[in-house]
Parts: structure tokens; sequence; C-alpha cells
């Protein structure tokens, strides 16, 4: 059974679900409705691709009423996915790509049997084209009166497109079994994949199913027509997959291919975990990969204790690093340092405690601890370092502007689309990232506004950096 601890820690991670409580003045008879949604893209056409929309209902936030003995709550709502714009430098928004209406309905003998951590699950289909869109969902009441309202950016990737080997996003569910039934909402090639919207497994939730389709592996085959592919569990702030939670699967170049396994997870303590599925050239070299974030609660799970340094502070270069530099290191750590660390690097003021901390900070990210090497600290300065030589300007340093920031925060993107010398449009890059731990596809857009050369961040549609659904206005006008 879900106890109402993990309903609460469900509600404090799921970071990316907004849920607004319409506000008309007046106090409504039915409470505000939980509900999680999350969606998944795959191929579908030439020209489209297919969304799937996972929505998990909270039995004990609905409304039921008594009729002819069972209880029956109803709960109408609306659904739309919509473009922000039509791509281009336009003042005029691109139409609704998809609407639709439903009543979902829920009948229970009674209510008294309804059990902490009960969800119902719903499920709804549709195509659309390639593009950026966002998905709103809105809960009425029984009078049709707005309750709750949900939205996520969803980025739907030209899977058809030959010219790489390509991840669908992954459907992480709570089982997945053989089917031949078409009538099941949830059939799909031959299977039946029950959702897990929430993304929180751990007591009565233990194993991880997950379903996910690769396109045109033939791009990475080898010479028998079989391509590698990596599947594996990761721990938040590591890439490292976790021992005994990692698959090495040889595959037929079929297109597409569906990959479908299943993780235990009893074993893990109560946290924030990866599941990874990464495409592997001849060379072992990753060539396309996708990632879904999801959560465990295991409060009968110890954590483990840390294993003992074999360097200790003393010994350390940490111990005599100058003040000077010790500042200046973390200026640069708050670029992708957590909510948790960046409160502590605020109050921090001794300067041996800095020290203590940097070395920690720099410990608890290395995927080898093993080695002398810090893989992720090295690559860290390395892009600290590009982005001082490529994106300084003026007197800002490259690492302190919005592109490089971005460099040092996500990486390298997979994609920079230059449109710099359009007429009356002010220089402008597209950066695509193809997979953000977390996120899927991301975007950036950064333009020179003023005609200095400094690149400003406009729109995102990564979670927690600036949104303007209608960013191709601000690239009109004169200097």
């Amino acid at each position: 059974m879900v106890t109402r601890v993990m309903q609460s820690l469900r509600c404090r991670l799921v970071g990316s679900l907004v849920l607004v409580v319409a506000a008309y003045g007046h106090v409504y008879a039915q409470s505000v409705p939980v509900i999680d949604v999350d969606h998944a893209t795959f191929a579908y056409d030439a020209e489209h691709a297919a969304i799937e929309v996972y929505l998990a209902f909270q039995a004990e936030s609905l409304e039921y009423a008594d009729e002819e003995g069972q209880f029956v709550a109803r709960l109408p709502l609306s659904f739309s996915l919509a473009r922000a714009s039509d791509g281009t430098i336009s003042e005029v928004s691109a139409p609704v790509a998809w609407e639709d209406e439903q009543t979902v309905e829920f009948v229970v003998a009674d209510t008294a049997g309804i059990v902490e951590g009960q969800y119902y699950l719903r499920q709804a289909r549709l195509t659309s084209p390639p593009g950026e869109f966002e998905l709103v969902v809105v809960a009425a009441d029984s009078a049709g009166v707005p309750v709750a309202e949900i939205r996520r950016d969803v980025i739907v990737p030209d899977f058809l497109d030959a010219s790489s080997a390509k991840v669908s996003d992954i459907t992480i569910s709570t089982g997945i079994v053989q089917s031949s039934n078409r009538e099941d909402p949830f059939y799909k090639n031959g299977l039946s994949i029950t959702p897990n919207p929430n993304h929180l497994y751990g007591e009565g939730v233990s194993r991880l199913f997950y379903y996910v389709e690769v396109y045109h592996a033939d791009q990475v085959a080898t010479a028998a027509g079989q391509y590698t592919a990596l599947v594996y569990v990761a721990a938040a702030n590591s890439a490292a997959p976790l021992a005994g939670l990692q698959k090495r699967l040889v595959r037929p170049a079929r297109m597409p291919d569906v990959l479908v396994g299943t993780f235990d997870l009893q074993a893990l303590p109560t946290g924030t975990y990866f599941v990874h599925v990464v495409l592997l050239d001849e060379g072992n070299a990753a060539v396309g990969e996708q990632t879904q974030k999801f959560f465990v609660y295991n409060p009968a799970v110890a954590v483990a204790a840390p294993e003992p340094l074999e360097v200790s502070f003393e010994t350390s270069e940490y111990a005599s690093m100058p003040e000077e530099e010790v500042d200046e290191a973390f200026q640069y750590i708050r670029i992708i340092a957590t909510e948790q660390e960046e409160r502590r690097i605020r109050r921090i003021e001794d300067l041996d405690e800095k020290r203590r901390f940097l070395m920690t900070f720099w410990e608890v990210r290395d995927p080898t601890p093993s080695t002398a090497e810090n893989e992720v600290q090295e690559e860290f300065y390395s892009l600290l370092s590009y982005a001082n030589e490529r994106y300084s300007v003026r007197t800002v340093a490259g690492w302190e502007t919005d592109r490089g920031r971005t460099l040092i925060k996500y990486g390298a993107p997979s994609d920079i689309e230059p449109h710099l010398y359009e007429r009356d449009v002010k220089p402008y890059e597209i950066w695509t990232y193809n997979n953000i731990p977390g996120e899927g596809q991301g975007l950036f857009v950064f333009a020179d506004l003023d005609g200095f050369g400094e690149f400003e961040m406009i729109h995102s549609t990564v979670a927690g950096e600036r949104r303007l659904p209608n960013w191709q206005r601000e690239l009109r006008g004169s200097f």
C-alpha cells in the first residue's frame, strides 16, 4: 500500500507538473482532484508522430455521488495541444493542433473501500506533426466550472528522419504483459502496458517496467545487421549504472525495434533515479540516448554508509587552496548546484569550511571514485574554458553569459541553428538538445537584442528556464 508519506513525497518531487486551482471568488463543493499527467511520443507515419497521454486520478480526491446503491465520480476533461507559434517570425499564433473533450467516470460499491494511494488510470492517443507544443488538460466540477489545469511542454521529434538512429520517449510502467485484446485501452504492439504517470515506486510497487522504441538502428548496426543498446538505472547526479540494474542488449536492426523489460527496485533507498536507454556504436560510444526520471520511496531500506575517503581533506589539494581561488570556484559551481547545495553555499562564510564543501561537492559527483580522475569535474571545467573562449563579450566572461551557462549546465547541444543575417530580424540562435536527463528533448533560443553581440536567452522548453511562447516577436524591430 502506498502510504500518505509516499503521496506527500510525490507531491514534492513531481515538479514539472503545474496544478492550478481556479479562483472565481466562491467555494467549490468538491475538493480539487489530484491528477498526474505524463506523455510519451513515438513514430507514426511520414508526417506525424504518435503522442500517448497518461493520466492518473487519485481516488480519494474525487467527489462521489450515490446513484442507485453505487457511488459514481464523474470528471469532465478537456484536452488541447497547440503550438506557441507557427515556427516562423510571425505575429499570428498557429491553430490548436488537437482538441478533445470527455467525461471520465469511476464507479465504486462503497467509498469506504477506497484505500490510500489508490489511482484510476486513463490514456489518450493522438497524432501530431513534429514541433514544439503545449499540452493542456483542464478538469471541471459537476457544474462545468474549471477546478484544475495541468500544462506540459511536448516536443515532437521527426522520428522518421533516417540520417541517424533515434530513441522514442520511455514509457515507465507498473506492469507489461502480452495481450491480444485490442479493446484494452492500454494495448499496444501485442502488449498491455499499465502506465505510471506519477513515476513513483517503492512500497507495494517494487518493479519498474519500461517500453521504448528504436528507429533507424541500421545506422549503428554491425555487418551482421545487429545493434547494441544499454538499458540501466542510475541515481540522480550520476551517470554510472547501479549494480544489478543494467542490461546490455544485442538486437536485430529492425524498424522499429521494441525494447521491453523490467528492473526490481526493492533494494533501492528512497530517492530520485533515472532509467537510461543508450544506443552504442561498434566503438562502444553513445550515439543516441533517452532518459526518464522516477522516484523511489523505500523507508525500510537504509542508505549505505559512504566508503572511507582514500584521500583525507588535510592531504588534498583543497586544504591549501587560496581564498581567491575558492571564491572563484564557488561562483562556478552554482551553475550546477542543487537547491540544497545553493542554500549551503549562501550560508558558508568560513574559508576552511568552504574548502571542505568544494571537496565534497565534487566527490559526490565522481562517477569513478576508485580512480584518480573525476570525469564530471574535468568535463565541467573543460566546458567552462570553452565558454570563456567562445562566448566572452565586452566585460562579461563567457561562463557568465546565457549561452555559456547553458553550455556548462547542460553540455554541448546536439545542434545549433544560427540565424545571424536575416533581414529585419535580430540575430538569434536555436540550440537543440536530443536528451537532457529528466527532461528529454530541450530547446533554447538566444538573441542579440541590443546589437552588441551579447546573446540573451529569450525562450526555453526546459523546466526552470525562461519561457516565452511567442518568442519570435522579440526578434523584430530595429536596434
